[in-house]
């Protein structure tokens, strides 16, 4: 039986996860990235490697934690710049991830290039887990139609 958005995924407010983004310091999108995770992998057969997301998560917060040391003792320059090199890392894997769940999320909707559900990679690679879901709640909307 194929799987559709509303299957998997729940209305969430666009808002609240845009304001959570920003007083997080990010937190909250690796969170978001989580649970979409978690969603696709308990619903489909289209899985993202736990072990791959682990890894991604413990570098997030070793990139956050040495990110806010380095400004913390930011008179040691070497100390903030140490923390770039992890920070650099730990982004190479975000934005994996990001790509692994939105080529995800276009596979469960059936959508390609010009669909209205179909995430685009360039305002993807901005708005990350909000615009994902934008166009998560905005499936639930035309199925409920």
């Amino acid at each position: 039986m194929k799987k559709e958005l509303t299957d998997i995924f729940e209305v969430d407010s666009v808002l609240k996860t845009l304001v959570l983004c920003i007083l997080t310091i990010g937190s909250y999108l690796i969170y978001k990235l989580y649970r979409f995770s978690n969603q696709i992998n308990e619903h489909t057969e289209l899985k993202i490697s736990k072990y791959f997301i682990l890894t991604t998560v413990i570098l997030f917060g070793i990139s956050l934690a040495s990110l806010i040391y380095g400004l913390v003792n930011l008179h040691d320059l070497s100390i903030f710049k140490s923390s770039i090199v992890i920070h650099l890392v730990s982004s190479v894997f975000d934005v994996t991830w990001i790509v692994m769940v939105r080529n995800r999320i276009n596979q469960i909707s059936g959508s390609s290039k010009g669909d209205i559900l179909w995430l685009n990679p360039f305002i993807t690679s901005f708005f990350h887990v909000i615009y994902m879901q934008h166009k998560i709640n905005q499936s639930l909307v035309k199925a409920a139609i």
